[in-house]
C-alpha cells in the first residue's frame, strides 16, 4: 500500500457535507452515502416508511428520496450540536404532482467515529408517501420495519 493511500483521511459525516449533498442531490453522489454510515445504523423515518435498520436499507431509503422526486432539495435553516448528536432544521423544495412544494423538518443525527449510527427524521409532509412508494417499487427497504415510530414522533 502506498503512503498516500495510508494517510488519506476517511470520509466522515458533517453538517457541511449534509448541506452540500442535499442542496442539489445528484444520483451519482449516492456512492458516497454508505461511506458515512455505520453498518448498524438505525433510521427513524416519517410514516409510512418507519424504522430502517442497517446500512443497505438506509442507503435504499436515501436513494428513494433522491429518485422519487428528482428535483427534491434541502436548505439548512440552522443546526446545533451537543456531544455526538447534531440537530438540523431544514427547508425542502420539491415538485409533487406538478406543484412546487416547500416544507420543513428536522433531523437528529447521532455519529460514532465520524459516521452516522442513528438518525431521527421529523416531518409530517406527505412527501414521504412518495418515498415509501418508490421503496416498494425498488424492492422495499431491505430491512425497513413496519413498527410504530418511537414516542414523541
Amino acid at each position: 500500500m502506498s503512503l498516500a493511500a495510508e494517510t488519506k483521511p476517511a470520509l466522515t459525516w458533517s453538517v457541511d457535507a449534509f448541506k452540500a449533498f442535499w442542496a442539489k442531490p445528484d444520483p451519482a453522489a449516492l456512492t458516497r452515502v454508505p461511506k458515512v454510515l455505520t453498518e448498524d445504523i438505525v433510521g427513524y423515518w416519517p410514516r409510512p416508511i418507519g424504522t430502517v435498520r442497517g446500512a443497505a436499507a438506509y442507503y435504499k431509503t436515501i436513494e428513494s428520496v433522491v429518485t422519487a422526486v428528482p428535483d427534491f432539495s434541502l436548505e439548512v435553516g440552522e443546526h446545533a450540536s451537543t456531544g455526538d448528536c447534531t440537530f438540523i432544521r431544514w427547508i425542502a423544495t420539491a415538485t409533487i404532482d406538478g406543484k412546487t412544494e416547500h416544507f420543513s423538518g428536522c433531523d437528529r443525527v447521532r455519529t460514532r467515529g465520524g459516521r452516522v449510527c442513528e438518525n431521527y427524521i421529523f416531518c409530517d409532509h406527505p412527501f414521504f408517501d412518495k418515498v415509501a412508494e418508490r421503496l416498494r417499487q425498488i424492492g422495499g427497504g431491505g430491512g425497513a420495519e413496519k413498527s410504530p415510530a418511537p414516542a414523541g414522533r
